[in-house]
């Protein structure tokens, strides 16, 4: 029988990897009876954007996307996975479902806040809140037949405790001792500590890189597995913050968010803004209690406002959380303390968050954290979800599994 001859072949020439990437753009099937253009524009208003936002994101003609929404158009399926995966936040699927699927809106879960606060969110962090929502989605799928040993929402309540009590009744429940927090050394190596403990209770965490600055993360509050969510773009020391904070949001029962900019909580009703001061006292008392700050207090009044930096670091906790720590005992004015957390959160917005050069893996694993990425690919190895699920699941190419595995710590 004569050898059939490959429909398309390499170029004189050109390499494997360039090869393989033209075939995907010039050869891959183009899907126009099938794809729902309907969805098409759901998905993307769903997710914030006009026609002219996406295709900026997508680096097309914004009349090639109303081409696509009008159906008259055909889209290769390497771009429907770059639409789907990377732009609008949703399964591949999605897009040949014949009606839009009820998919619960999770930013109504902000309705605490006041207007102007919503209204200054950007596509992307509606993005970012939409994915978070997915992830929660995914986890009721994924730890259906997982044994849970302790759930810090249901075990704790806060019940008529002050935040102080409170604040020290949770540590004690996770487990972290001051010991092992002055061992910490970093913010980094104690935001990976806390972030471990929580993750060991049954709220699980992710990290991402906002377009808004201002945004240091959110919560959304579940009955089943609440999650958090934070900014990958501040320093380490706010991310701390932001963590022990958006704990604090789901144990008092609700959604959150944490901005760098707190003048929205003069603007909130009397009981959301005083719920708000709670979360801010009980994240500074959890991380630094007043058995072990007193010492520090006495440190302070001794040698003045160059001590703060070193109690910060003492506890690798940012300079903010120490200057409200001394706000409260009244070894700071209140004036005082808005200046200086005005002009040190400016370092927050700073930060470049277009490092670069990084592995891809590692982030990877680092935003979906590795209580999450552990969950799904044991319900691969078990047979419960197949390589195309667990990839929707993980919200990456399903090519990428097997090296994002190598790097896992099991």
């Amino acid at each position: 029988m004569a050898k059939r001859k490959p429909l398309v072949s390499p170029k004189k020439g050109e390499k494997e990897k360039d090869f393989s990437k033209r075939v995907l753009n010039e050869h891959s099937p183009r899907f126009k009876s099938h794809i729902n253009p309907r969805i098409i524009t759901w998905a993307r208003e769903r997710a914030g954007l006009t026609i002219k936002a996406l295709a900026e994101k997508m680096g097309r003609d914004p009349d090639e996307i109303e081409v696509w929404e009008s159906g008259l158009g055909n889209l290769s399926y390497a771009t429907l996975e770059q639409l789907a995966y990377k732009h609008l936040k949703l399964p591949l699927a999605v897009f040949f479902f014949p009606e839009p699927p009820e998919l619960e809106d999770p930013t109504k879960k902000f309705r605490r806040l006041p207007s102007y606060e919503l209204e200054r969110f950007s596509p992307d962090t509606y993005q970012k809140i939409h994915l978070g929502q997915a992830y929660h989605d995914s986890l009721s799928s994924l730890m259906m037949d997982i044994p849970i040993r302790r759930r810090v929402f249901r075990d704790l309540s806060p019940g008529s405790l002050e935040p102080v009590e409170f604040a020290k009744k949770t540590r004690e429940y996770l487990g972290v001792t001051l010991e092992q927090q002055t061992l910490f050394r970093s913010c980094e190596t104690a935001f990976k500590a806390w972030r471990h403990a929580i993750e060991d209770v049954a709220v699980f965490t992710f990290k991402d890189s906002f377009e808004d600055r201002f945004i240091s993360g959110f919560s959304l509050f579940e009955d089943d597995y609440p999650i958090i969510f934070v900014n990958n773009s501040n320093a380490f020391p706010r991310q701390v913050f932001t963590l022990i904070h958006e704990l604090g949001h789901i144990l008092y029962g609700v959604s959150g968010v944490t901005d760098i900019d707190e003048s929205y909580i003069e603007m909130m009703e009397d009981e959301e803004s005083a719920l708000e001061v709670k979360c801010n006292r009980f994240a500074a008392h959890l991380l630094v209690p007043d058995q072990s700050f007193r010492e520090d207090l006495r440190y302070f009044q001794a040698t003045g406002p160059d001590a703060i930096s070193e109690i910060a670091q003492r506890y690798s906790v940012s300079r903010e959380v120490i200057l409200r720590r001394l706000l409260d005992h009244g070894a700071v004015t209140k004036e005082y303390y808005e200046r200086k957390a005005t002009d040190w959160n400016k370092d927050y917005l700073r930060r470049d968050k277009s490092t670069g050069g990084g592995n891809f893996y590692l982030t990877r694993l680092a935003y979906l954290g590795e209580g999450f990425a552990r969950v799904a690919f044991e319900n691969y190895h078990r047979g419960r979800v197949t390589r195309t699920e667990l990839a929707n699941h993980l919200n990456v190419n399903s090519r990428n599994l097997p090296k994002l595995e190598r790097y896992m710590r099991w």
